[in-house]
């Protein structure tokens, strides 16, 4: 894995230098190394005799120390801890790896090594800034992250193992790789990206300067499919069995199952277990069946049961973008933001969600209990309304937990990197967002260019203020 990209945050309390060659570097320096040898003279004395093999084991060990050989080297230091000759290796190892799968030209090992240890050296400044602000990942938010990986990738839990195995790295390795990764996210979110807005008047400007940022290009749709297959050996009989099948599973659809548990317990489809996802695709990609079948539905809605060589199909529009329009289901959502502190810790933060739940499950408003309780500094004076939300407009945990809410539904209490939830389904619509589209990509180029420069100004001056020692020359290693 490579080391993780980080954003930013404000100052980082040390408490004190360790004592450097006492406690961070296992060979001894070479002013040194004459007290060693009168420790080895004195060793022989005492226990020369009948304790030989212990005199021996021990000159070994001292001799080795003496002659300046070392256990694990320490290449830095970096306040409170470490990073060691072995730890920088393993990244070298894994970059190596990265850059030779993707065809990359090499770069020279001292230049490789330099800019690792230096992303290793801001990843170590933050988990420790994570730490002071009681910020952690669990593992069923790690197990969770890993779901998602195996699920983008079209693999099982099994299969995502076995090739970062493959990839010359232990898995627990990998587990506790991403934990850091995580808790790095975590911190940047509280940090940084809470604190970044864009005005209406910035986006204005950016348009007016760059006014073919963006363009609908070729018409795209997001698709979901079900398949019954039948033989092309079939008798009449059994294809009216199956094309009956399909009708009775697109009533089933129709009357409240979702499309992607009716995909996963009935279709015969390779996609069958990902809920029977085709993802986006161009309109030139699908075949004519699928193009005809979509025509004219908005997003959400099923198509008629299709008939082809390879069976029936039931296909649903999840969204449609380019060409004249973009149209979406949007999502209008409520929610409740608690965030673990130094003086709460996870636990307590679900508790209290958890009572908040019952509160308004016995009536109280949900808007009032988001105005008292919700630490979601940007909806709170709004009764904890995210407005109309996009695909895509939520992180991947939260949007998966909304998708199972019905219209009115109040979910049970969730964990997402920004900290523990609790949200209400308002409502759902479709709508065009071509012309929002537009202001949509600019808001994120303006944005993701603020959250850039100022993690640039801070991650120098968190940089500075650390205590950082290099301890080895990168060209001896």
């Amino acid at each position: 894995m490579s080391r993780v990209s980080t954003l930013i945050y404000h100052h980082l309390m040390m408490s004190s230098v360790p004592e450097l060659d006492r406690e961070a570097r296992f060979c001894i320096p070479e002013n040194c190394r004459a007290t060693a040898r009168r420790l080895i003279c004195t060793v022989l004395l005492i226990l020369w005799g009948p304790r030989s093999v212990v005199l021996a084991t021990l000159l070994v060990f001292v001799t080795t120390i003496a002659q300046g050989e070392s256990i694990d080297r320490v290449v830095a230091v970096v306040n409170q801890s470490v990073i060691t000759e072995s730890e920088l290796q393993r990244e070298v190892q894994r970059a190596q790896l990265e850059i030779r799968a993707s065809d990359q030209k090499v770069p020279s090992q001292t230049d490789l090594r330099r800019n690792l240890l230096e992303s290793m050296i801001r990843d170590r400044i933050q988990l420790q800034l994570a730490g002071h602000r009681n910020i952690r990942v669990n593992d069923n938010l790690v197990n969770s992250a890993i779901s998602d990986i195996a699920e983008k990738n079209r693999l099982s839990l099994e299969q995502l193992r076995d090739e970062v195995e493959r990839g010359g790295m232990a898995y627990q390795d990998y587990f506790e790789d991403l934990r850091e990764q995580l808790t790095i996210r975590r911190l940047i979110d509280v940090e940084v990206v809470q604190k970044v807005s864009v005005s209406e008047q910035e986006i204005d400007q950016y348009l007016a300067l760059n006014p073919d940022s963006w363009a609908p290009g070729e018409l795209e749709v997001e698709l979901s499919h079900i398949l019954l297959s039948v033989s092309g050996s079939a008798s009449d009989q059994e294809i009216d069995s199956q094309h009956a099948r399909a009708v009775d599973i697109r009533g089933k659809i129709l009357a409240g199952l979702r499309f992607s548990e009716a995909a996963a317990q009935y279709s015969d489809s390779s996609d069958a277990e990902h809920g029977g996802n085709l993802g986006w695709r161009k309109k030139s990609e699908l075949p004519s069946l699928f193009v005809q079948a979509v025509k004219g539905l908005r997003p959400g809605q099923l198509s008629e049961v299709s008939r082809s060589p390879n069976g029936f199909h039931i296909i649903q529009l999840i969204a449609r973008r380019g060409g004249e329009e973009m149209l979406v289901e949007q999502i209008r959502v409520r929610h409740i933001l608690l965030v673990p502190s130094v003086v709460t810790d996870e636990s307590q933060i679900r508790k209290r969600l958890e009572r908040v739940r019952q509160r308004i499950e016995a009536g109280e408003q949900f808007s009032e209990m988001a105005r008292l309780h919700s630490e979601d500094r940007h909806s709170r004076a709004k009764g904890g309304d995210l407005g109309w939300l996009n695909p895509g407009d939520a992180t991947p945990e939260f949007e998966k937990v909304l998708q199972k809410l019905d219209v009115g539904q109040l979910s049970d209490v969730f964990q997402t990197r920004s900290g523990f939830h609790l949200a209400k389904l308002v409502d759902r619509r479709t709508t065009n967002l071509s012309e929002q589209m537009r202001r949509s990509d600019a808001r994120f180029r303006v944005r993701a260019k603020k959250i850039q420069e100022n993690y640039n100004q801070w991650i120098h001056e968190l940089r500075d203020l650390a205590f950082v020692e290099i301890r080895v020359p990168l060209d001896e290693l």
